[in-house]
């Protein structure tokens, strides 16, 4: 739940400090403080006439604040707007100032100078005394009752198979098939539901563990709503609350839930205990998580076996879904269902790692591709455990050859070793004229860079023979290749030193394009002929 504050602060240093904290707490929004008490009633005025839900959550109000006085001003608001939990700042939070506060309709007094955690739970008690009163006031908002939801339990066989994200990804399926969904978090210790969905939430399972009577009001105020569609009870931040949790709170929680979301997702962990026990017993299906590894399926009917000794599942009752799954590997379904003895979901996951490191790195697994062999294959699996309706089948084809069977593996996102010497075949085509224009560059400056010393060699060669009176042009072109014209060519002798230049064109690998591109070489010899 996102909490609208909207602040009083007639003192410029308090508003900075009070901003600074509102926007370090998790899940709260504050508007930009208003200066005066006239200002913020009206502020509040156009809220309350668009409507109940644009009223803001909790008004935090400065005791200085001018013109009306900050207790008057904490009266008006309270009898105007009943559905806006007010809090009070105050450097003297003695006795007196909090009787009057809370005579005047205030939900808490924060001293100066404020604290986080002083500020963040009178923010929060306000915010949920703001919500419980706004259920009364439009009881539409409140949750409806469904006989009877379907509750589907999703433990792993040990950490890191994949059951958080299996878990998040039915519960988005379910919701996508228009069925309220609720997805809970009973892996107290280390719940990652959070962390995988980016929500920063204060309400946790823990919370409920002391309630009697779990509400719509509790629950409302306990479960945050997802962007994504479904309601989450988290596991608390701390670890060491899970122990508060017990097998009767846990019961209680999950029949409410039951009884107000259509479908109820519950991710057992891999640590078994009471709490996640009485999800597992009491739930229409069970969806244990492995991996095609020894190391995994010897986990799996480890906890097969201890679910059947301590009488919470039956082997037969239970689902196996295989993650990471790949043609070659050598455990394949059929012999994980003989080692378990339980039954093994024909749809598979599939091992595809690059598809989730993006949207697990971000924290956004709602995020996930349509197109993703991963999401599609856990959305099968939904549709096996019934949690959407299955989707209709395809129409048979007849016979069909090899092209035909790697095709409809292609629309399954199942790539096999042909899928991957194909993509690796087209990939190398599209690569192959960026190789050969490289090769074709680097050649050419090869080419250039022996120009270079074939016309300095040249060059020295006529110097030679212009110093003893021979011919120099004859001497330059001695050594040189056929390939490698020669464009120009000047030889004399002056001041008792003979000097030749000669100029070479650069070859072109391929005939017919000219580059125009000329190489000239210098050299000089002493005049033999006018040596004394």
């Amino acid at each position: 739940m996102i909490v609208r504050i909207l602040s009083g602060v007639a003192d410029p240093d308090t508003a900075r400090a009070l901003a600074g904290l509102l926007h370090q707490l998790p899940g709260v929004e504050p508007a930009p403080a208003v200066p005066d008490s006239t200002t913020l009633l009206d502020a509040l005025a156009r809220a309350a006439e668009a409507g109940l839900d644009e009223l803001p959550e909790a008004v935090v109000i400065h005791d200085l604040i001018t013109p009306m006085p900050a207790m008057e001003l904490v009266r008006d608001i309270a009898l105007r707007f009943p559905a806006v939990g007010v809090v009070l700042l105050t450097a003297d939070p003695s006795p007196a100032v909090l009787a009057a506060a809370m005579d005047s309709g205030a939900r808490g007094v924060v001293g100066l100078p404020l604290t986080y955690a002083d500020l963040g739970a009178r923010v929060e008690a306000a915010a949920s005394w703001a919500a419980g009163v706004r259920a009364h006031l439009n009881p539409q908002r409140a949750l409806p009752v469904i006989p009877g939801g379907t509750m589907l339990a999703v433990a792993g066989s040990k950490g890191g198979v994949g059951t958080t994200v299996t878990a998040v990804q039915l519960a988005l399926a379910a919701h996508s098939a228009g069925r309220s969904t609720a997805l809970v978090d009973l892996d107290l210790q280390g719940g990652d539901i959070a962390s995988y969905l980016d929500v920063q939430f204060r309400r946790s399972m823990a919370d409920l563990a002391d309630i009697g009577d779990v509400s719509t009001r509790v629950l409302q105020d306990v479960m945050y709503v997802h962007e994504s569609g479904p309601a989450l009870l988290l596991a608390p931040g701390e670890g060491e609350r899970g122990e508060e949790v017990t097998d009767r709170a846990t019961r209680q929680v999950l029949h409410a839930l039951r009884q107000r979301y259509e479908v109820v997702v519950v991710d057992c962990g891999t640590q078994m205990n009471s709490a996640n026990a009485v999800a597992v017993e009491t739930a229409e299906a069970a969806v244990l998580v492995t991996t095609p590894d020894v190391v995994a399926v010897r986990a799996a009917k480890r906890m097969v076996r201890m679910w059947d000794r301590l009488q919470i599942r039956k082997p037969q009752d239970i689902t196996v879904a295989v993650n990471r799954y790949t043609r070659g590997t050598e455990i394949q379904p059929s012999l994980i269902a003989r080692i378990t003895g339980t039954k093994v979901a024909t749809s598979v996951i599939p091992a595809a790692y690059k598809e989730l490191q993006a949207v697990v790195d971000a924290g956004r697994l709602q995020d996930l591709d349509n197109r993703s062999t991963v999401k599609q294959g856990i959305w099968a699996l939904a549709a096996e455990v019934g949690l959407v309706a299955p989707a209709e089948p395809r129409p048979a084809a007849g016979r069909r050859g090899k092209r035909g069977e790697r095709a409809e593996r292609g629309e399954r996102g199942e790539r096999g070793g042909q899928g991957d010497r194909g993509q690796v075949t087209l990939e190398t085509l599209g690569m192959t004229p960026i190789i050969l224009v490289t090769l074709i560059l680097i050649w050419q400056a090869v080419l250039a860079g022996y120009t270079f010393t074939l016309a300095g060699n040249a060059a020295d060669e006529a110097a030679r023979a212009q110093a003893v009176r021979k011919d120099a042009r004859a001497a330059a072109q001695q050594d040189l290749p056929g390939a490698w014209d020669m464009t120009s060519f000047d030889a004399g002798s002056a001041g008792g030193m003979a000097t030749a230049n000669v100029g070479l064109k650069v070859p072109v690998l391929f005939p017919g394009i000219n580059f125009g591109l000329t190489v000239t070489g210098h050299a000089s010899a002493v005049d033999e002929e006018t040596a004394p």
